[in-house]
């Protein structure tokens, strides 16, 4: 009796770790549609920021060694200006170091994150791009005249809602926030005389001001089946020089296996989730 007691406590403790390491893979390509000339949605709307807990940022740390190394190897983007640089001839892996903002050196990101191949289930990586499968269907986007704007994949442990980590997804062109020169205002006429009247003062402008065509967040959790909640601003420079804000949310169960295709006035994006090693 004792024994059967104990082969069943076995099967329970192996069965529940099996579930709680049922890994899968996820492959996600998002594209901007065309302009739709004749759309009624207002997109005007100031919208809250998207807000995730356990939120995960895979992409910055993997864009920001690309240029790095682009940096080392010579890009024209990162050449110093400094007369002390030129006159002591510092290597460029000296002249290339944290100091610089490197993600922000792209004027658009590149559509996939030169990740290495990976085949562990050890915590949540990115794919790399030769583990994407979505071959055709950029062909089929590139046929219709559509742009896509990132196109990633990852690998992660199937987990709750509460558990479930929100993945930072951001990519496109880098939409700069335009500096406006103003015309200081003074009282003092004596004082205006002085004063070079070409002169103009550039106002602070918020670091975090510029913004990437596509910023937002991803989740997958599972409970029996799984699920994918959404968020991301679709953001667009208008002739005034502002940045206008889309939002895209949209929640929805999905099978592993089957792709699955979301539709927006201003993106499109295609998703499968794929079992790994189970």
């Amino acid at each position: 009796m004792l024994l059967k007691k104990s082969l069943i406590l076995l099967c329970c403790v192996f069965s529940s770790t099996v579930f709680a390491e049922r890994w899968f893979e996820v492959e996600v390509l998002i594209f901007k549609q065309r302009p739709a000339p004749y759309l009624q949605e207002d997109f005007s709307l100031e919208q809250e920021p998207i807000k995730a807990k356990r939120s995960l940022d895979l992409l910055t740390p993997l864009y920001t060694a690309q240029a790095k190394q682009e940096c080392i190897n010579g890009d024209s983007r990162f050449n110093s200006q400094s007369l002390t640089d030129s006159v002591i001839r510092a290597s460029r892996s000296n002249l290339c170091n944290d100091s610089i903002d490197y993600l922000h050196s792209y004027s658009a990101l590149p559509l996939s994150p030169l990740a290495p191949a990976k085949d562990d289930m050890q915590q949540t990586y990115l794919l790399a791009p030769e583990q994407l499968q979505f071959i055709s269907q950029q062909q089929t986007l590139a046929r219709k005249g559509l742009k896509p704007i990132l196109h990633t994949g990852w690998r992660f442990e199937g987990a709750s809602r509460s558990r479930s980590e929100n993945i930072k997804l951001f990519g496109g062109k880098l939409l700069r926030v335009p500096v406006i020169a103003q015309t200081p205002q003074y009282t003092n006429n004596d004082f205006i005389s002085v004063v070079n009247p070409k002169q103009r003062i550039t106002p602070a402008i918020e670091k975090n001001a510029d913004k990437w065509e596509l910023d937002g967040s991803f989740n997958i959790y599972l409970r029996h089946y799984l699920f994918i909640n959404a968020s991301f601003d679709i953001n667009e420079i208008q002739a005034t020089g502002e940045i206008q804000h889309a939002r895209f949310s949209q929640f929805k169960r999905v099978i592993s296996g089957d792709i699955h295709y979301f539709d927006h006035p201003k993106m499109g994006m295609i998703v499968q989730i794929r079992k790994f090693k189970h």
